[in-house]
């Protein structure tokens, strides 16, 4: 399983999630464009010293991501999704998907794969997305290690 973001906006959520794919050993895939420059102090900041010690790959849209991966599953992580991401077998995926942080992913994409949730308490808006990928990933890795 790998984490993908699509069309990140700010660069310290990516930077700590650089750091969290390095020690957890999960890839991350990012989708351009950007609201940020990856060269920007903030990422390398938050990313501290870990960009080379992630697997991150960068792809210049979703239609060339697509391309790449053709054959691969994807679920969407989304304030929009009904089930649970505790109810879902997270490891089936090849792919768990995030959007950008002020809209989220589009429904054009939403309405053609899995759509999960973090659950949250009712007329919440939505969970930072670095949080949002960490209580996804260590999940991940707590249901990988009961199988």
């Amino acid at each position: 399983m790998e984490i993908v973001l699509y069309q990140p906006e700010i660069a310290g959520n990516v930077g700590a999630i650089i750091r969290l794919a390095a020690n957890s050993g999960i890839s991350l895939n990012l989708i351009k464009p950007f609201g940020f420059d990856l060269q920007e102090n903030k990422i390398r900041r938050a990313g501290l010293d870990y960009h080379d010690l992630s697997n991150t790959k960068t792809y210049n849209s979703w239609e060339e991501f697509i391309e790449t991966n053709n054959n691969k599953s994807i679920c969407c992580l989304s304030s929009k999704g009904i089930d649970s991401y505790w109810d879902t077998n997270l490891n089936q995926f090849d792919f768990l998907l995030f959007g950008p942080e002020s809209i989220g992913l589009p429904d054009v994409i939403i309405s053609n794969y899995k759509t999960i949730t973090i659950p949250m308490k009712e007329n919440s808006r939505s969970i930072n997305l670095a949080n949002s990928v960490g209580i996804v990933v260590f999940e991940s890795l707590r249901q990988a290690s009961v199988q």
